[in-house]
This record gives structure tokens, sequence and C-alpha cells, in this order.
């Protein structure tokens, strides 16, 4: 496995050298001796890490800092400020660095600085993980959170229900349980790709009703970082039609992007409330 890339940023020979002998068992490391080629480098290398003196020529590490919490693709980048100033240090806290070594500075006060800002990092990174799991009804895929789904099993035998939608008509039981059984295909109105044998039941519970929904495919649980997901403010959802309602954001991966939806959506308005009512006479039948 690579080690994570740091990018050593000081006008100093000497001072990139000890940081290079401290760190080079450690990181990937990568230097520069003033603010505009650490600027480049850092648009080029995307670093784990930048470990920033402050005045330098060309361009001063407060710009460089500056400059770096302004874009986007930056941005999330931890920058360790390396300075004998103290005030003028910390004072770029302020403008979003993570953290400042005052110099002169020993080897294990490095190290632990360095870890303790890539730690952080990691942290923020998986404040907005998402694990999902990916759906194929038909020519259909998507995904929904896995915090909402109770279990997934092969298809067992279903039995009729009396009455409901054409696409809730169905139940099955599970550990002595009767649970209505939705097929995700015929609500939307696609066709299955699998025979009935083979289909998945993906099990959710809402509002403390279980409901087993029909599908061809389940893919295993993944998780995906907060980079991955465009959450459902920023992508809207009107173009999604009966699931716009449901969406939840959208999964960039392998090239393309996938709907991330809150399984709730796949069952109209009110209907849920109203499941134990289309099971009742399956109860009554069962316990005569």
């Amino acid at each position: 496995m690579s080690l994570p890339t740091l990018l050593l940023v000081d006008d100093s020979d000497a001072i990139l050298a000890l940081e290079r002998a401290i760190l080079s068992g450690h990181y990937t490391i990568h230097t520069a001796s003033n603010g505009r080629e650490a600027l480049d480098k850092v648009g080029r290398l995307h670093p784990a890490a930048v470990l920033l003196d402050l005045s330098m020529p060309e361009m001063d590490g407060d710009e460089v800092l500056q400059r770096m919490k302004a874009d986007p693709g930056t941005a999330d980048i931890p920058v360790i400020i390396i300075s004998s100033e103290k005030q003028r240090a910390e004072a770029c806290l302020g403008f979003g660095a993570e953290a400042f070594l005052p110099k002169p500075f020993r080897a294990d006060e490095l190290l632990a600085r360095v870890g303790e800002a890539l730690e952080n990092a990691r942290r923020r990174s998986r404040s907005g993980a998402m694990l999902v799991l990916r759906l194929n009804v038909g020519e259909r895929e998507f995904a929904v959170p896995l915090d909402s789904v109770k279990e997934v099993l092969l298809q067992p035998l279903t039995r009729p229900l009396p009455t409901g939608p054409a696409y809730l008509r169905e139940y099955v039981e599970l550990r002595g349980q009767a649970v209505c059984v939705l097929d995700v295909a015929l609500r939307l109105g696609v066709e299955h790709r699998v025979s009935i044998a083979e289909r998945m039941l993906v099990v959710i519970e809402a509002e403390g009703v279980q409901l087993a929904l029909t599908v061809d495919t389940v893919k295993d649980p993944e998780e995906f970082q907060a980079g991955d997901i465009d959450r459902r403010e920023k992508v809207g959802g009107a173009e999604h039609g009966l699931l716009q309602e449901g969406l939840v954001g959208m999964l960039r991966t392998g090239g393309r992007a996938l709907p991330i939806l809150d399984p709730k959506v796949f069952i109209a308005r009110g209907l849920l409330r109203d499941l134990p009512a289309l099971l009742a006479p399956v109860e009554e039948e069962r316990s005569a």
C-alpha cells in the first residue's frame, strides 16, 4: 500500500532537509520552496497534507492557505503551519489551517502533529460516508441506505393477499410473522429480468411496520465517502418522476450516477399505515 503524500513548503533548504529526514520513513515527500510553486504542486499532487511556512518569496504562506481554502478542489487538504511567527500563525488557524507547530520543533512533535492532522481529516471524511445496498429491478439500478434495511433473503414462497394494489397483493411469513410483499418492478412499470425463484426480498421497517421489497439482484453492502454523494438539495430530483420524493442523493460510481432512495418511496403515500389492515384477514385465518 502506498504511503500518504505530504507537501513540505519552506524557503529554507535546512528546514526542508530536517522535515524530510523526520517524515520520509512514514510518508511520500514532495517539497516546494515558495508559495507559487506550492500552489502548483498542491493542484497536481493533491497531497494528504501540506506543511506550510509563512514568510517566503513570491507568495507568503498566508496567501497560499487562503487560496487553498477558497478552491473546492483543495479546501479539504489539511494545512499545518510551521513557523516561528506565533501571532501570525495563530491567525492562520482562523483562516482554516489545521494546526500550528512553532519553530524550532522536535522530531516527535512533528510526527505527532502530522498524524493528528491526517486522522482529523479522515474523521471528517467518514462523517459524511454512507453504507448502501445497490439493487437492480429490470433495467433500473438504484441504491438504498443500509440503515433502512432489516435483512435480505432469497424470495421464499409467497401467498396472495385478498386486497391491495396490483404491486402489493402478496405476503410472506418471516419467523412466524406475516409481511406484505411489494413488487418493485410492478410498482415502476418495468419487467423483471430474473425468474421468481431467483428474485430477492429486501425487508425494511418503516413507522414500526415491516415490508418486503421484491427486486432482481442485490449487491454486497458498500461504503461511499461524502465526496462520492451529491445530496438531494444539490441535485434536485424532478427528473426521477415517481421516485423524486424519496431521493436521498446521487451516488457517483464507475463513471455514472445512481439514485439513492428512501425505500419507503415505493409504497403509495398513506398506504404504509394501512398494511396491518391488508394483513388482517390473513391473521384472522391463521388464528382460526
